[in-house]
């Protein structure tokens, strides 16, 4: 009884030495069972029929970074390619974005923006944070040849497939 005793009561002492003992995460780093938090640089890719892309952001401190060289996306979708910023939130075990409208200024598509937004889940027992999930992008054409009323023609609507992972523990 004596050996029972004690033997739980070393192993109630070596699972509680760190905090988040029994699994859990350890205190500071957003819901992450990483020890660095959810700080660092992700990509993910992202694909539907016809269309093709990146999307990349990153963490500092337990918040998306400013950079909007670290926060964007590039999509190539029906012969057209759209860029733009990326705003990004993770918590626990999700992440959760949004592409933010960004217009091509080029000849015959001039006005032509693109929109969307993706949900993913992430891995927590991965050692890189891999997540995947969907998402949606829907492309319109802004017609203000008629002003004061401006009109949108959607051209296109896609569900995304994404799939990504931490790449770095920095913010690069």
């Amino acid at each position: 009884m004596k050996l029972l005793v004690g033997s739980l009561a070393m192993i109630a002492a070596v699972s509680s030495l760190h905090a988040g003992g029994f699994g859990g995460p350890p205190p500071f780093t957003n819901g992450s069972p990483l020890i660095s938090g959810v700080d660092g640089s992700y990509q993910a890719n992202a694909h539907a029929s016809n269309t093709t892309g990146v999307i990349r952001f990153s963490y500092t401190d337990n918040n998306q970074t400013s950079s909007l060289a670290r926060n964007s996306y590039v999509i190539f979708s029906e012969g057209l390619t759209f860029s733009g910023p990326v705003v990004a939130n993770i918590t626990t075990n999700r992440i959760t974005g949004i592409l933010n409208r960004n217009t091509i200024t080029g000849s015959a598509f001039i006005n032509t923006a693109l929109t969307g937004y993706f949900n993913a889940k992430i891995d927590t027992g991965s050692s890189t944070y891999a997540f995947q999930g969907k998402g949606f992008i829907q492309t319109f054409f802004q017609d203000d040849t008629a002003l004061p009323v401006v009109s949108f023609l959607n051209l296109f609507s896609k569900d995304l497939k994404i799939k990504g992972v931490r790449n770095s523990q920095t913010s690069l």
